[in-house]
């Protein structure tokens, strides 16, 4: 499977087969999984997808920050 291939099935998988809660408990869930494959590949390559981890929950961060900002701002 080529990088493309693994972004669209990221965007199609609908996630109801799984619980999908607050961004925090999606951030937890990609945790858990880079635990159950740390032994499998590098230290680089898990300096990577944590890099990844921190890049996501940076963006669903500044994204939660957003809206919250946005629902002051339409109730002021």
């Amino acid at each position: 499977m080529d990088r493309d291939e693994i972004l669209e099935r990221m965007i199609t998988r609908a996630a109801a087969a799984r619980r999908f809660g607050d961004w925090a408990d999606v951030l937890s869930n990609y945790a858990a999984c880079l635990k159950k494959i740390e032994s499998k590949v590098s230290l680089s390559e898990m300096e990577g997808l944590i890099s990844a981890g921190a890049d996501f929950y940076r963006t669903l961060a500044r994204a939660e920050d957003y809206r919250r900002s946005s629902q002051r701002s339409a109730r002021s």
